[in-house]
C-alpha cells in the first residue's frame, strides 16, 4: 500500500510545475549525500546540580542519582521518553521521564549508600515507598 501511495505521489505535479515530484527527485538523488554509518544522539544536553536529596531537577521533575553525587554538577541526556544522568562520561542513572510537571522519581538503590550510614532514616524514606508502589 505505501508503495503504491508512493508511486502515486512520484507522479504528483507541485503547482504548475513543469515536472513531477519524481522527476525532480531523480535530478536530486544524485547529490545527495551518504546517510552516516553511526548512530547520533536525539536528545538535549543539560547540566543541573545535584541537591542535597541526591536529586536533580529537569524540566520541573526531579530525579534520583547515586548519594556520592550531592552538590556536583552533573550531565543529563533528555530524550522524548527517557533521561540518562552521567558523572564525567559514566552513565549513573537512568530514568523514564515523567510527563507531569512537579514529579519525582526515586530510584531506592541511590539512597543505599546513604541509608548505611543513617539506617533509621529507611522507614520514612520516598524512595522506599516508591519502591513498595511499583
Amino acid at each position: 500500500m505505501i508503495d503504491q501511495w508512493d508511486d502515486q505521489n512520484n507522479a504528483r505535479r507541485i503547482g504548475t510545475r513543469d515536472r513531477t515530484i519524481g522527476e525532480d527527485f531523480a535530478v536530486e538523488q544524485p547529490l545527495l549525500a551518504r546517510l552516516p554509518d553511526d548512530d547520533f544522539a536525539t536528545g538535549i544536553w543539560l547540566t543541573p546540580r545535584v541537591d542535597r536529596y541526591s536529586q536533580v531537577t529537569v524540566r520541573t521533575n526531579r530525579y534520583s542519582v547515586p548519594v556520592r553525587l550531592v552538590g556536583r554538577p552533573v550531565r543529563v541526556q533528555l530524550h522524548a521518553s527517557h533521561l540518562v544522568v552521567y558523572d564525567g562520561r559514566q552513565q549513573v542513572a537512568w530514568h523514564e521521564r515523567l510527563m507531569a510537571k512537579g514529579g519525582s522519581r526515586l530510584d531506592l538503590d541511590h539512597y543505599l549508600e546513604g541509608l548505611i550510614r543513617k539506617p533509621g532514616a529507611l522507614p520514612g524514606a520516598t524512595a522506599l515507598e516508591q519502591a513498595r508502589a511499583i
